[in-house]
This record gives structure tokens, C-alpha cells and sequence, in this order.
């Protein structure tokens, strides 16, 4: 450390007069001072590691949560398979309200949407001019030979004005898209020119429709003008061919005779929807089974997570006789609180079941470390028995908790702990707290050592500046004994 004194304007260096090693002293000295310090620093650096394990706690308990959430869902316990012998022409997908059986699906006709087109030949392109005047659209069901039109129950007629500037066949068909009237038009072009298809937007017989014109020509159902897009046999007449008409699905379900809009038998059967695709030459069957392995996987999850949040507690509070190291958390009041209670709640039988009291009963087993393992061959046999295995982890008594079943039980416990009033909550709080108030505490004192070192660093630089002094003081006046006469020195 260099000083200027300031009487003569000299430099020197703390230490270099007086033989003091005025930084070794500082250094030495603030490395006491600074012990506080570090043990705060050490504090706070195992408070962040507590922090973090707390969160890693708190991440498991709501796996295990998440885990048990199917478990006390009785819609659970519903789920089913539906398979079929040919998948191609029939398939089904089921909800929790469908009954496992055996169902023989015959198809003789899929629905279809109405078609109409108009000649061949009749226009070039897109650009060719039809007319102008209004076209007016109706959704509706024809009879066999279509000399009769009932409008569908609900619709109403959608007129679409075309003027001069959109009388092209191109836009024709965007003016009818663009209705909304229940029909989409499309232009189709080969080397006979274009023609406009007019479809309906969903199947049934009940959505076919007719076109009526009202031609600016003054003739509604010619063959001129716009008159050539009009399309109602039963009325003006029909200038578009029918392509295609609109039909219902037909089929039979155990030889009962069934009816759809769509090609989709929905709520025919409660809780099975049939995807029809194909007419069929021979029934198909179609097989609703309970599907137990998606039992078994939620009650393999609620293993699973149950294992993870025991294996580590277990490492958390561990104590190693070999190191006499203890685990982070060992000792620590509320993760042993948390994994005393997650023991404790396997082994009580629960009211939910008469025929499954406990948990070991349906085939999940306690191990010696305390983990879960599913037995497949007892938990297949619970299986068979599914309204009590449903009982035995679905079941919730809300007057009378030892009634629960074992996925309620578990969720009850989770929940109280992921509370904004419950342990992880609050100990996480708590270890913020003790953080925050570490970081003060650092700062403050971090502050008192910036200070005590530079009173330091002034005593000794003084005390070096003094001792300097009195050593140059002492040379001089060694050297002026020394410079004397003999006799002066007698």
C-alpha cells in the first residue's frame, strides 16, 4: 500500500520503513472478522439447498395428487375396449356409459349428401355469363320420384341476388358459398368446358334442397339466363341433373333396423358411437369389453408416483453410519411428519370394500423399504371382482372418512399438504423468510467489514508511518554517536 505524506510530499510504501507487513496484518485480521460472513454465506447456500428440495417434495406430493385422481373417479372403472371383426366397414368408440356385449352391425346403404350439376357443354370457363336475377335455396327431403319437396324442419329459404357484375358461373359459385344456405358449389372443368356442382354440406336425406330462380328475363324455368341453374322437379322444373341423392345410413344392430342423418350411429346404444364406412355383404360383430388394463395402468401410476416421493424421503433423511454423514433433510421435523404419514396411510383397512379392506389385498404390496409393488396375478383377480375394486379405490363418504376409498384417502392427504395453508406451503414460506433475512444480514455485515478494513488499514498505515519515523530517529542518532570525537565519546 503506498502513502504521500502530506508534510513533504514524499511516497512511501506501508511497511517498507518500519519492516511492518501492514496487508499481511489487514489481511489476517479481516479474515477473522469475516467469519460471520461466512457462516452466513454457508447459511444461505443450505437454505437454497433446502429451498430446492422442498420444491422437488413439493413436485412429487402433486404427481402423487394427480396420480390418485382417477382412482376416486368411478367413470374410471367404466372405461371400455370396443373391437371389430372388420374394422374397414365398421368400427366403434365407447364412453364410460357403454355395457360390455356383443353387437352383430349389418350396413345396407351409407348416407350421402344431394348432387347436382349443370350440363355438359353449356358453358366454356369460369367467365362464362349465366344471368342475373336471384337464386332462392331450401334445404329439404324429396319423395322417391321427386314430384314432392318437404322443407326441413328449422330451415328457411336463402335467396342470393346476382347482378351484373357476378353472373359469371365462377361468381355464382362464390355468391353461394358464401350464403351459408347449407349447399357449397364448386366449378368442375374438363374438356367439355365447366359446369357448376352444387352439394349439400352434411348428408341425410332430410338435406337435400332445390334451387328456384327468379330470372331478370321474366321466365323462371327456361332453359335461358339464369333459369339454367334452377332446380326443383316437383315446381318450375329442373335445368341441373341430379348426380346423387340425398340418403340416410341404413342398417341393423342385433337385427333391429336404425337410421342416420350421417354415417355415424351415435347414442343408438348408450355410450358406444359405430363408424360405419362400407355397406356390408355379412354382419360385422363388434365387441365391447371392460377395459381392465386401463385399470391396472391407473393403479400402476399411483405406484409409481407413491415410489418416487418414498425414494426420496428416504434419501432426503438418510444418515450414512459408514461417513456418519447425515442427508440433507435428516432431522428435519416436517419431511419426517411427511413421510411418517405417507407409511401410515397404507396399512389401514378402509369401510369403502367389504371384499378389499386394504390395498395388499388387491395385489399393491408394501415392500421392505417401504415402496408399492403391483402383483399382477392378484390384481387380476380383484379385476374380476371390478364393483368392489371399484368400491375399494373409488369410494368417497364424506360423513364418514374411514369409508374413502384408498384413491380418496390418498388425494385427501395430498391435498392438505399442497393447501395454501398446508406444510409445504408453509415450510417453503418459512425458508424464503430465513433467506431474505440471510441476504440482510450479509449486506449489513458485509457493509461492517468495508468499514473495519479501512479503520484497519488507517491504525496500521499510521502505526507503519510512526515506527518508520522512530527507526529513522534512532539511525540518526546512532550515526551522529558514531561521528563523535573519542574524547566526546568518553
Amino acid at each position: 500500500m503506498s502513502l504521500i505524506s502530506s508534510s513533504t510530499g514524499t511516497i512511501s510504501s506501508a511497511g517498507v520503513g518500519s519492516g511492518l507487513d501492514v496487508n499481511s496484518i489487514v489481511t489476517q485480521l479481516m479474515a477473522v472478522e469475516r467469519q460471520p460472513l461466512t457462516r452466513l454465506q454457508s447459511t444461505a447456500s443450505t437454505l437454497q439447498t433446502t429451498l430446492s428440495a422442498y420444491g422437488q417434495m413439493k413436485s412429487l406430493v402433486s404427481n402423487l395428487q394427480d396420480a390418485t385422481r382417477p382412482l376416486y373417479k368411478a367413470d374410471s372403472f367404466s372405461l371400455s375396449n370396443a373391437s371389430s371383426t372388420d374394422p374397414s366397414s365398421v368400427s366403434a368408440g365407447t364412453t364410460p356409459a357403454a355395457v360390455p356385449g356383443i353387437y352383430s352391425v349389418s350396413v345396407s346403404a351409407l348416407s350421402a349428401p344431394q348432387s347436382i350439376v349443370s350440363p355438359t357443354g353449356q358453358y366454356t370457363d369460369g367467365t362464362a355469363s349465366v344471368g342475373t336475377g336471384s337464386l332462392t335455396l331450401r334445404l329439404g327431403s324429396w319423395n322417391a320420384d321427386r314430384s314432392a319437396f318437404t322443407a326441413k324442419s328449422g330451415s328457411a329459404d336463402i335467396t342470393i341476388p346476382i347482378g351484373a357484375s357476378e353472373d359469371t358461373l365462377a361468381g355464382i359459385r362464390d355468391k353461394i358459398n358464401a350464403a351459408a344456405a347449407g349447399v357449397s358449389a364448386t366449378l368442375v372443368t374438363d374438356a367439355s368446358g365447366a359446369r357448376l356442382a352444387l352439394q349439400s354440406t352434411a348428408s341425410g336425406a332430410a338435406n337435400g334442397f332445390r334451387v328456384t330462380v327468379s330470372d331478370d328475363d321474366g321466365t323462371h324455368a327456361d332453359g335461358a339466363g339464369l333459369s339454367r341453374l334452377a332446380y326443383d322437379p316437383a315446381g318450375a322444373g329442373a335445368q341441373l341433373t341430379l348426380a346423387q341423392s340425398a340418403a340416410d345410413t341404413q342398417a341393423t344392430i342385433n337385427g333391429i333396423a336404425v337410421t342416420s342423418s350421417s354415417n355415424s350411429l351415435d347414442n343408438v346404444i348408450d355410450g358406444i358411437t359405430f363408424s360405419l364406412s362400407k355397406v356390408t355383404s355379412q354382419p360385422v360383430t363388434v365387441n365391447v369389453t371392460r377395459n381392465t388394463e386401463a385399470i391396472k395402468g391407473f393403479v400402476a401410476s399411483f405406484v409409481g408416483a407413491y415410489n418416487a416421493l418414498n425414494a426420496f424421503l428416504a434419501g432426503a433423511t438418510r444418515f450414512d453410519p459408514a461417513t456418519k454423514q447425515a442427508a440433507l433433510l435428516q432431522g428435519d421435523g416436517t419431511t419426517t411428519g411427511i413421510q411418517n404419514q405417507l407409511h401410515a396411510m397404507i396399512s389401514p383397512a378402509s369401510g369403502a370394500s367389504s371384499t378389499f379392506r386394504t390395498l395388499s389385498s388387491i395385489g399393491v404390496q408394501v415392500q421392505k423399504d417401504g415402496s408399492l409393488k403391483l402383483d399382477d396375478t392378484a390384481f387380476a383377480a380383484a379385476v374380476t371382482k371390478l364393483p368392489e375394486l371399484t368400491k375399494a379405490l373409488s369410494n368417497v363418504d364424506a360423513s364418514v372418512p374411514g369409508n374413502h376409498g384408498f384413491g380418496k384417502r390418498f388425494a385427501v392427504w395430498a391435498d392438505g399438504l399442497l393447501a395454501s395453508n398446508g406444510a409445504l406451503p408453509g415450510k417453503t414460506a418459512a425458508i424464503q423468510a430465513r433467506i431474505t433475512s440471510n441476504q440482510k444480514s450479509q449486506a449489513a455485515l458485509t457493509d461492517r467489514l468495508a468499514s473495519v478494513e479501512q479503520r484497519l488499514r488507517a491504525q496500521y498505515s499510521a502505526l507503519d508511518t510512526t515506527m518508520s519515523k522512530a527507526n529513522a530517529l534512532a539511525k540518526y542518532v546512532d550515526l551522529q554517536f558514531y561521528t563523535l570525537p573519542k574524547s566526546a565519546k568518553n
